[in-house]
Parts: structure tokens; sequence; C-alpha cells
């Protein structure tokens, strides 16, 4: 997460270099849209300055807020990560608007813009509360559920093996999942090319190790311990 905290920072800071007066008119989003006449109607001088100002101060923030964060807690510092640029860029939108002299109509277009981002916001907080939680087990007569994000349902006939690990093997990226803070969640490609599922919480070691004739699946949770849910799945699949 540290690399991808770096790159973000990166990306941010370098885009108040890149936008310039000469070249807004072609890249510069909402900008490069209008009317001639309404981009005279625009302080794009002014607003290229916030515009500056505003994403050096994203960048440099965004990367200390989360090394500050991370020597507390991984997952403050994931969200903080993904949720920060996302009201910053509220704050852009809803700032830049004084920099336009035109119309209400144009002006108006600004308040969908928040809207939108906040929309998204929330629903990414929403599915950031429920990645950063524990996966649960439920066991049934017949059922092994892991329930949750990227959750799955077995049945009892295919579970052939179960065990607990101190480790789980080393990842090379996700193909359909989530990683970030202390968890992860769904499918991942490991570096010797398998395709394994993990339902993690990596401060929660050792992990219980399901594997199936298709699947291997590892799970850990700071609820219960491996070897506690080991022995309980034992006796299910022994009933």
């Amino acid at each position: 997460m540290l690399t991808a905290a770096i790159i973000l920072s990166v990306v941010f800071t370098s885009l108040g270099f890149v936008v310039t007066s000469g070249n807004a008119k072609y890249i510069l989003s909402g900008y490069n849209t209008m009317s001639e006449a309404d981009r005279a109607k625009m302080d794009i001088e002014g607003y290229l300055r916030f515009f500056k100002k505003f994403h050096i101060t994203l960048g440099v923030t965004l990367i200390a807020g989360y090394l500050v964060l991370s020597s507390f807690n991984m997952n403050w510092a994931g969200t903080f990560m993904i949720m920060y640029p996302l009201l910053a860029y509220v704050f852009l939108i809803a700032k830049g608007n004084k920099f336009y002299k035109g119309t209400k109509g144009q002006r108006a277009g600004t308040y969908v813009g928040m809207s939108i981002i906040l929309v998204v916001a929330v629903a990414v907080g929403i599915q950031l509360y429920s990645s950063f939680r524990n996966s649960e087990i439920l066991l049934t007569d017949n059922k092994l559920e892991i329930k949750g994000i990227y959750g799955l349902s077995l049945k009892k006939a295919d579970v052939a093996e179960i065990d607990v690990v101190a480790d789980i093997p080393p990842i090379s990226f996700k193909s359909n999942g989530f990683a970030a803070g202390d968890f992860s969640k769904g499918s991942f490609k490991t570096k010797d090319g398998r395709t394994i599922k993990l339902f993690v919480n990596k401060k929660a070691d050792p992990f219980l190790l399901i594997k199936t004739k298709t699947d291997e699946i590892y799970y850990s949770s700071d609820e219960i311990s491996s070897p506690e849910l080991y022995n309980k799945i034992k006796a299910w699949m022994s009933r």
C-alpha cells in the first residue's frame, strides 16, 4: 500500500504542473468542453494558480497522512488514501466555482459534479466499512459459508482437506478481490502462478487452509483463532 500511496502522491503533485494556460482548453476537464464565449467568462489564470496549489498540497498531504496513520493502524491509512482524494475534489469543484462569472446553468453543473463525487464517496465508504471487517464463517448441516464481500458457499462434500498454516503463499497480484490495510479478500494470483482465495486478517495468524477439488482457500479472523476454527470444522465434517 505504501507503493500505491507514493504513486498517487506523485500523480496528484504532477497534475499541478502538467495543466497550463496553454493546454488547459485541451486537457482541463470542464474547461475543455466550454464554448469560447464561456471560457472568456472564466479567470483561467487565477484558477490554474489555485489548481496547481491544490494538487501540490493534495500530493504532499496524502503521503504524509498515509505515513502518519500507517504507524498507528493500516486500515485507517488505507481508508485515508482512498477517501481523502475524493473529498478533496469536492472542495476543488466548490472552490473553483468562484473563478467562473458565467451563467447560472453552467455554474450549477459544478454542484452536480460535487453531488456525484459525494455519492461515490458514500458508496466507497460503505464498501470500505464492509471490507475492513473480519469475514465470518457459518456452518450449517451441509454447508460452509464465508459471509461478506467476495464470500462463497461450499457443500460439506466439497471440502477435501483442512489445515492450519503459518503463512499464506507469496502473492503476485489480485485477480478479483480487495487488498488494503490488514485485509485481503477474493481471488489472488500467487507468484508461482496459482489462483487462491483469501479471506484473511493478516494480523490474525496462523491461517486456516481449506482445500476443495478446485480451490485453495485461506481464512483468518481476530474474533476466533484458526486452531479453534479448525476443530469446529473437523467436528462438522465428521457429523
